[in-house]
């Protein structure tokens, strides 16, 4: 049996409980092949839901530690690591709970699942250098409306249906769980500041703005769909604010045809 081999077939008889294929080729050595399995799945399940558990503190809280591992435990089946870091593991978490029937009387959730997902990946995400104001004031005035600028990589944008943001902050060491109103959506930008994760909130017509220039358009489009939203729309309020947060990670002025 080749390496890729052998780790499928051991992955398939831990996660997802098909062990026929192993009982060949363990050696019980006075331990039953069945305990002598149940003995790995049981350190990786552990392992993975403590895991998950570390970077969805929130989602664990909402709903206590028995459901967790029960979600988790659900999850891990059908979601092997593709990586070898856990801090990488649980990326479809957020979208398996939206299909989650257990998970169905607390629809705000999964958002919840996808904003604490966001900020690890901002933790986690490369470094690069911020855009400063310094760096666009060589841009000349007839330009601007054709410039294209970078999101950072440690950039997410993210709207819920739910104030997902008051959930996350309430369950912060400085926060309160007293009279919290989770009604209403949200906007949100994920991005990391030094060494920290961090979010803003953003209005629509600032969070189609950054929407847009994620997708790579120029300035001047970005701002026609933010417009659409608000008429009254403060470009170069929202640049500033952005800029002063580091979001922008670089710009380009395409080439006329």
């Amino acid at each position: 049996m080749q390496l890729r081999e052998l780790q499928q077939t051991i992955a398939r008889g831990i996660l997802a409980d098909q062990p026929e294929a192993l009982a060949a080729i363990v050696r019980e050595d006075g331990l039953a092949f069945d305990k002598r399995l149940q003995v790995y799945r049981n350190n990786t399940i552990i392992s993975l839901t403590e895991a998950l558990r570390t970077t969805f503190p929130v989602v664990s809280a909402l709903v206590g530690e028995k459901f967790f591992g029960y979600a988790a435990k659900a999850f891990i089946s059908g979601h092997p690591p593709q990586a070898p870091r856990l801090a990488e593991y649980g990326g479809g978490f957020a979208a398996f709970l939206t299909a989650f029937e257990p998970a169905r009387t607390l629809p705000y959730l999964a958002d919840v699942a996808a904003l604490e997902w966001a900020m690890n990946e901002a933790h986690h995400a490369p470094d690069d250098t911020a855009l400063t104001p310094e760096n666009l004031a060589v841009v000349p005035p007839e330009n601007s409306a054709a410039l294209v600028l970078a999101l950072r990589r440690s950039c997410r944008l993210l709207h819920s249906n739910y104030r997902v943001d008051r959930l996350w902050q309430a369950h912060q060491p400085s926060g309160s769980l007293q009279d919290l109103a989770i009604d209403g959506d949200c906007h949100l930008l994920v991005y990391r500041s030094h060494d920290d994760a961090e979010m803003m909130a953003l209005d629509a017509a600032g969070f189609a703005l950054l929407s847009r220039i994620g997708e790579g358009v120029t300035l001047e489009a970005a701002y026609e769909s933010a417009a659409a939203i608000d008429p009254a729309f403060d470009l170069s309020g929202a640049l500033g604010a952005y800029l002063t947060r580091g979001v922008f990670g670089g710009y380009a002025i395409p080439q006329a045809a």
